[in-house]
């Protein structure tokens, strides 16, 4: 697979097939699985680094009053690159995508409450010129997130290798506590970089190794931080961004469980403050893949509704990176979902003034 120069191979595929199951995991670890030197492995993953072709993260989720929402946005004609770059500058805009349909880009944005959303979508983003209509739907359920989302090159022996190294989660994790300042410091520094050592945390933060070490396990078991992989699109076997907008009953757990089986499946949200309830993400090999995907999905789930489809033409951001027009990593925005939305938006100012 080759863009832009980078060419990766079944060992580069692999490593990050690893880093998407465990994405601290250390070079010695990874090279254990993968049978090469844990040197080999980390010069490897430098390589991707540096070629922006490949990156860890990590975002704060599960927040008790947080609210995550799809903002469908039609521009100014003339006007959607520019607020698109604008509006992937904003800390609450987690993803912007360039998409079909009858709306020019699909937002998902994360803030703390409803007060917040109303906020921001009141008095930052209707503000913006490029701006000409939005349409919102409420995030009530996550069946299904991109964090979830795996190449599958690994074989069983090499899955079973890695989780040997894994210490379990407790089978009933403990009731998460609040967030405080220095977890909220922490996961932005992971959202920069998932893979920052502990030592350095620890320096940054004035904190021991331990406490740095239990901090980021509690919010792991707890539900507030997730850590994941991701790769360019353009570098993988799925570089097609499709988005199927559905209504199913909302009772039918059968329906959602059988979608979730549909090959490319990769977010499945329930959402309202529209006609579809259901909000699909599939990942597909090619465009001429979408029909097929659309059989394959009434097939499996015929209870389910189609509404409408959208193609994502270009990802500008996905979860806090910014992404050039090859889906590599530009600049990294961080997620921090706990500043005042208003302030946010006006803190960038419009056509890069």
């Amino acid at each position: 697979m080759q863009e832009s120069g980078i060419v990766l191979d079944e060992l580069d595929l692999a490593l990050i097939n690893c880093l998407e199951i465990a994405p601290r995991a250390t070079w010695q670890r990874l090279g254990a699985v993968l049978d090469v030197d844990p040197v080999t492995v980390a010069r490897r993953w430098q390589r991707l680094s540096t070629a922006r072709a490949a990156w860890v993260s990590g975002r704060a989720t599960g927040l008790p009053d947080a609210c995550l929402a799809i903002v469908l946005v039609s521009c100014a004609n003339g006007a959607v690159n520019e607020t698109a770059q604008h509006l992937a500058r904003w800390p609450h805009v987690l993803s912007v995508e360039h998409i079909s349909g009858g709306h020019d880009l699909s937002l998902l944005i994360n803030v703390p409450s409803l007060v917040a959303l109303s906020r921001l979508l009141l008095e930052s983003l209707s503000a913006v010129p490029g701006v000409a209509a939005t349409s919102t739907m409420l995030v009530t359920r996550v069946h299904r997130m991109g964090d979830q989302w795996q190449l599958n090159v690994l074989d069983a022996a090499q899955r079973a290798r890695l989780m040997e190294g894994i210490r379990p989660w407790p089978a009933r994790p403990p009731v998460p506590r609040p967030l405080d300042a220095t977890d909220r410091t922490l996961i932005l520094r992971l959202g920069h970089d998932g893979r920052t050592p502990l030592s350095d945390l620890a320096h940054e933060t004035g904190l021991t190794v331990g406490t740095i070490r239990r901090r980021l396990d509690g919010m792991i078991t707890g539900g507030r931080l997730v850590l994941r992989c991701d790769l360019a699109l353009s570098l993988s076997s799925w570089p097609v961004g499709m988005w199927i907008w559905a209504r199913a009953d909302p009772n039918d757990r059968a329906t959602v469980e059988s979608l979730l089986g549909v090959p490319g499946a990769r977010v499945c949200l329930r959402v309202s403050g529209g006609e579809p309830n259901l909000a699909i993400g599939f990942s597909l090999p090619t465009i001429h893949e979408v029909p097929l995907t659309e059989s394959r999905l009434a097939a499996a789930a015929p209870r389910l509704t189609i509404l409408g489809t959208s193609i994502v033409l270009r990802f500008l951001k996905r979860m806090g990176r910014v992404l050039d027009s090859s889906g590599r990593t530009t600049e990294t925005i961080p997620m921090d979902i706990w500043s005042d939305p208003a302030v946010a938006g006006s803190e960038t100012g419009w056509g890069g003034q």
